[in-house]
């Protein structure tokens, strides 16, 4: 059995002092120009130490996300998931040993596997999911999913649901509450529970949300003193300058980890890229070029794992801007598709990536996983390069005409639409407005400051088109499609569009967009001319939420697909390339594993022992 006195603070924290006191002594600029030389190595030849980098200042973390300050980042490093979700879609269940769905009981049963610990010595049980998913319940009160949470036995809760669950989708939600990873130790969420399952109602239940946010800091030193993570790395420092780490010899995959110290040295933006070209920072998640720049990091530095993100991005239609007339029309947005050479904006945009080159509303590797590449090929093509004959006849099709270098409408006004995009997405916005003016389109880019750009997309959207990502970290199709996600094919809350259907509305309020659309029954037709069904998209995603069909599943992933290719409610630019940057002078990566194509991919290639010392 684990001994939760086993580690000492004091004496482990003294292998990290002189390198401290060298970094607090001296400024980015000297540490840049000394780090070279101390990358991966200790004053003991015996001790191998990594270094990454974190941007908070250790005493500003909170690790109860109900309060500010969680550090969202850094807990890929410091917890361990429950399941891990890869880029192909697959998954693995780590902290769970067995599920079963009960379709009667409308209730998921997760049996919680033995061998995992906190760093105090307490085994990690299925009771530390239940208290921090019950205080969840409890305050979410009636927006909550969950009709009751069981704790079973000690490894086993249940989950009771309020509506049907599909099992194809439940499996992608065992980790329960805030996705997959195990947060919070049992015993400081379980009072807070306990006082809200007496709660009067639910205004009683926010006084007590806010109380637990100002009565239950999880500062970093209580987690440190208390030993409240579960990673593979144990906290044993910590200082203004970084955080100080040591292998946790009771994790489960202590055994396979070459590495004796972690370090999280304070960086970000320019001072990052600084603490990489000195040598301070010996790998992190993300390619090379988007924290240094193309060709400015040393030679010792390197992308060691590349792989398509699960998320792209995405010129996106809105159908109640000031343009909405013309947007409105399919063959105008298809138009556009053809305008755009994604060739162009795949080498203009910030980071890596590589054009999409069918637009069937997931990526490529997903598209294949589930649909398979027999079903997609008879779907309409969009040029990757730009193929200005046919946006033309696209065009004139749709009763416009090209005058003076312009298109006009039958009325003799120009096509003029409104894009706005968060600021961050400058560059591309830039790309993008540019081939649509050459083409002929009159196009308002305005660029908002994000929380402006949040503000301005709340409640309603009326401007025309925005750039954005398409994706989630699960690469199952339902992700892409569902209604209520930014990142997928957002239609607005569930509430307000079934009221605007009850009314005889077939558009969304929140931005134009159709609901209800008519679609060929032959995939590949261009037009509404043949066979068409009417598909009512809020009720499939609905549909889809609930069925347990393994065909029907196949068969609503093909509809979405069928219908994003014609009706292009976005238009997918680029799938977007990350993975993993490393020291390769003083450190081997070994990458023939999937584990590197996750999302914060390095910090789980370094927790189960991908990484060793070179020599």
């Amino acid at each position: 059995m684990p001994n939760s006195d086993r580690y000492g603070t004091v004496d482990s924290a003294e292998a990290f002092l002189t390198r401290r006191q060298m970094l607090a002594a001296s400024s980015a600029m000297v540490a840049g120009g000394l780090a070279g030389c101390m990358g991966g190595e200790t004053d003991d030849s015996s001790t191998s130490r990594i270094s990454s980098w974190q941007p908070t200042i250790p005493d500003e973390m909170n690790f109860n996300h109900w309060a500010g300050g969680y550090p969202w980042s850094q807990s890929w490093l410091i917890l361990e998931p429950v399941q891990r979700f890869f880029a192909d879609g697959s998954i693995e269940l780590e902290q769970i040993e067995d599920w079963e769905y009960d379709s009667d009981e409308q209730a998921v049963t997760v049996e919680f596997a033995d061998g995992w610990y906190w760093w105090n010595g307490d085994r990690i049980t299925a009771e530390d999911k239940y208290w921090f998913e019950e205080c969840a319940r409890l305050f979410q009160g009636d927006g909550s999913d969950l009709e009751d949470l069981v704790l079973e036995d000690e490894m086993t809760l249940t989950r009771v649901y309020k509506e049907p669950q599909n099992p194809e989708l439940l499996q992608y939600q065992l980790g329960g509450y805030l996705g997959a990873m195990q947060r919070i130790h049992r015993d400081k969420c379980k009072p807070w529970a306990e006082d809200l399952q007496d709660a009067a109602d639910h205004d009683e239940r926010l006084e007590i949300q806010e109380k637990m946010a100002e009565e239950m800091p999880l500062h970093i030193s209580t987690v440190v003193e208390e030993g409240l993570g579960n990673g593979p790395f144990e906290i044993v420092d910590y200082d203004t300058e970084g955080i100080y780490f040591e292998l946790f010899e009771d994790h489960p995959y202590a055994d396979q980890i070459e590495i004796d110290e972690f370090e999280f040295v304070l960086a970000k933006n320019d001072a990052l890229a600084q603490r990489i070209r000195g040598g301070d920072v010996d790998f992190g998640f993300g390619l090379l070029q988007q924290w240094v720049g193309e060709g400015a990091a040393p030679d010792h530095m390197t992308d060691v794992s590349v792989y398509e993100d699960s998320f792209m991005r995405k010129l996106e239609f809105y159908e109640q801007g000031p343009g909405s007339e013309h947007i409105r029309q399919y063959e105008v947005r298809r138009a556009i598709a053809h305008v755009l050479n994604l060739e162009h904006i795949s080498t203009n945009y910030n980071n890596e990536s590589t054009p999409r080159e069918a637009q069937t509303g997931l990526p490529s590797d997903v598209t294949s996983n589930w649909l398979g590449d027999d079903y997609v090929a008879d779907y309409i093509d969009y040029a990757v390069e730009d193929d200005e004959a046919s946006a033309t006849a696209l065009m004139e099709q749709a009763g416009y005409e090209r005058e003076d270098d312009q298109w006009i409408d039958g009325d003799g006004d120009p096509v003029s639409l409104e894009l706005v995009i968060p600021d961050y997405q400058t560059n591309l916005a830039r790309t993008i407005s540019d081939q649509l003016i050459n083409f002929g389109f009159e196009i308002d880019l305005n660029a908002l400051e994000s929380a402006t750009f949040n503000d301005r997309t709340s409640d309603i959207i009326d401007f025309d088109m925005t750039i954005g990502s398409h994706g989630a970290q699960t690469a199952h199709p339902f992700y892409y499609f569902r209604h209520n996600h930014t990142h997928s094919n957002e239609l607005g809350d569930a509430i307000d569009v079934q009221q605007a259907l009850d009314e005889g509305e077939t558009r969304s309020p929140y931005n134009g967009r159709e609901i209800v659309v008519e679609l060929p029954t032959e995939v590949g037709q261009e037009d509404l001319s043949g066979s068409t069904e009417e598909v009512n998209i809020f009720e499939l995603d609905q549909e889809w939420r609930t069925v347990e069909d393994e065909q029907r599943n196949k068969e609503i992933a093909e509809t979405f697909s069928w219908y994003w290719n014609f009706h292009l409610p976005g238009l997918d630019l680029v799938e977007v390339q990350t993975g993993t940057f490393g020291n390769t002078r003083d450190f081997d990566f070994h990458t023939d594993t999937k584990d590197w194509e996750a999302y914060r991919g390095a910090f789980r290639g370094v927790k189960r022992g991908h990484v060793s010392p070179s020599g």
